[in-house]
């Protein structure tokens, strides 16, 4: 049935792939400092869905845009679910993922909000590729994405200068956007950042330290999956103290025996962990490059959708954001994080706007989050669905 219902949609919006669009102008996508001299980011983490995405996922994300009002939007990969637009016939799988994006992208391009985009594990399964992905993104005029060709190892590892407000051609602060790739096939389990990559990085640091007379530039570095140094921060702990933790339970099967984990004391700021993080087979040294250029505040990841911690380590922020999107796993964690950063400054301000709190006086918006929950038991999720009408109703009537 799924299999039908995308073919059918494939058909529908053929025509869809004819209508002629063009990039920003590098112009038009310059991001620059407010007359207050502050910027926001909305970092929005794996939406994970597909050309059906759900209506509880695109409202949400539509609301916080409105609510937030960001100078920019951070999509960290896993932004849809390759597996849920495809039916094996590249052409129309083409299709399927281009309607698949503009699910959240018109979003933004209704309202006028710039995007920055790298991708996840899960963006590229299939037969439709990161760079035929990119190309996609980049027909929208929101876009400030780049694709850098075969310069680097995977797609989509760029950077976005912040202008001052003063000077429209002296960059404040800096964003790396750096495509953390997918799979490693040699060693078994998550890939990482490659040697490339990091040179590319040291590099155009270097060029941005010596266009400012000397002094690393701010930045702040988004990807999917998170560095392997935060196992450096994560401790087992004994059951007999677990309650004093947000901890996480792993338990083994086949002995019934189960071991307790936590972030230690000295390094959590605030957030959760809620489930063990899942950084690449090998341990790369992008997270040490970083630490020896100086120019790195905080690095933000997705890929862990029940995580929402902030810790630091070695100078730098290492910042899970939580899931968004409704159509994979999560918790009561699912929202998009807000950053604000002011020029002339390498401090900055963050939090998670969970669904459940946007919505605590909302009795049907929060009986429609257990409903759509795939965490929540089957009997919960149906009382949530007829105690969503009912709310929904009543609302419709006191208006």
């Amino acid at each position: 049935m799924k299999k039908a219902l995308s073919l059918i949609l494939a058909f529908i919006l053929a025509f869809a792939m004819l209508i002629p669009s063009g990039a920003a102008s590098e112009a038009d996508s310059k991001l620059q400092f407010n007359d207050d001299g502050k910027f926001r980011i909305m970092q929005i983490a794996d939406i994970q869905d597909g050309p059906f995405l759900l209506d509880i996922t695109r409202d949400y994300i539509e609301e916080m845009v409105v609510y937030a009002k960001p100078d920019l939007v951070v999509l960290t990969g896993d932004n849809i679910s390759a597996g849920a637009a495809t039916i094996g016939i590249h052409k129309l799988d083409l299709i399927l993922v281009k309607a698949a994006i503009d699910r959240y992208m018109s979003i933004f391009e209704k309202y006028d909000v710039p995007v920055a985009v790298v991708f996840g594990n899960h963006d590229a399964e299939e037969i439709v590729s990161k760079e035929e992905q990119m190309a996609m993104y980049m027909e929208y005029d929101c876009c400030v994405a780049v694709d850098e060709g075969d310069a680097l190892y995977g797609c989509g590892t760029y950077n976005v200068p912040i202008y001052s407000k003063n000077d429209a051609g002296k960059i404040a602060y800096n964003l790396w956007m750096i495509d953390s790739n997918m799979y490693d096939d040699v060693n078994d389990g998550y890939d990482h950042v490659h040697q490339d990559q990091i040179d590319w990085y040291v590099k155009t640091s270097n060029e941005l330290k010596a266009q400012n007379g000397g002094a690393a530039v701010p930045s702040m570095m988004f990807q999917h999956i998170i560095v392997n140094e935060i196992y450096d921060v994560i401790t087992e702990i004994p059951e007999s103290e677990k309650d004093n933790y947000e901890y996480v339970e792993e338990r083994n099967e086949e002995t019934g025996v189960s071991r307790y984990y936590a972030i230690k004391n000295e390094y959590l700021r605030t957030g959760e962990l809620n489930e063990m993080p899942c950084p690449g087979a090998v341990d790369s040294l992008q997270f040490e490059t970083a630490v020896a250029q100086g120019d790195v505040v905080a690095m933000f990841f997705g890929h862990d959708h029940k995580n929402s911690f902030e810790v630091e380590y070695q100078g730098i922020d290492l910042v899970n954001t939580p899931g968004v999107g409704f159509n994979s796993y999560g918790d009561h964690n699912r929202g998009v994080r807000i950053i604000d950063i002011e020029e002339g400054t390498r401090d900055y301000e963050t939090e998670v706007i969970r669904y459940q709190d946007y919505h605590a006086d909302n009795k049907a918006a929060l009986e429609r989050f257990v409903l759509y929950g795939s965490e929540h038991e089957v009997i919960d999720q149906i009382a949530a669905f007829f105690k969503y009408i009912w709310f929904s109703v009543i609302s419709i009537f006191a208006l």
